[in-house]
């Protein structure tokens, strides 16, 4: 592919992390982990972190997993409560939507509720008064883990 498109390297990039999901979605975390860097380092671009901005008296901007915000506390703690919310009412956390293995410290849970979509959620529901509604803008697209918790926070804090 590198030698039929030298000068896509973006379209590459796409093609590289897509694979390595595929690899990690059958279960073959170790050959995702050498292949990605590897392919990554060889196209000589860096992968875009998963961002997400929403306004609350201006714009503010998460990244995956932030905790740069003043508010990281309480935005993880609305985490944890969410997350029990959506356990209780029957939501299953599907680790296929990660893409590499868990370091020691990691949760299944802990890596995909550190979505920056999910992030900015809990932002603005520890606001008061809360919104009315949310907008979250992204710089990637949203993974089917983010869609359903959302569409079941949705329904919970209604």
């Amino acid at each position: 592919m590198k030698a039929l498109f030298p000068n896509a390297k973006e379209s590459l990039v796409t093609g590289v992390v897509l694979l390595s999901n595929i690899y990690s979605s059958l279960g073959k975390y170790e050959e995702a982990q050498h292949f990605r860097p590897r392919q990554i380092e060889e196209l000589g671009v860096k992968v875009k972190v998963g961002l997400s901005w929403t306004e609350i008296k201006g714009q503010i901007r998460l990244k995956a997993h932030d905790h740069s915000h003043p508010q990281s506390a309480e935005i993880y703690a609305k985490i944890d409560r969410l997350k029990s919310k959506v356990i209780e009412n029957g939501f299953i956390f599907d680790s296929s939507w990660i893409t590499r293995s868990l370091n020691e410290n990691e949760t299944i849970e802990s890596v995909l509720c550190g979505h920056s979509e999910l992030l900015v959620i809990a932002l603005n529901l520890i606001q008061e008064p809360v919104p009315k509604f949310i907008q979250i803008v992204k710089n990637l697209r949203v993974c089917g883990h983010c869609h359903e918790f959302t569409k079941m926070i949705a329904k919970i804090e209604q």
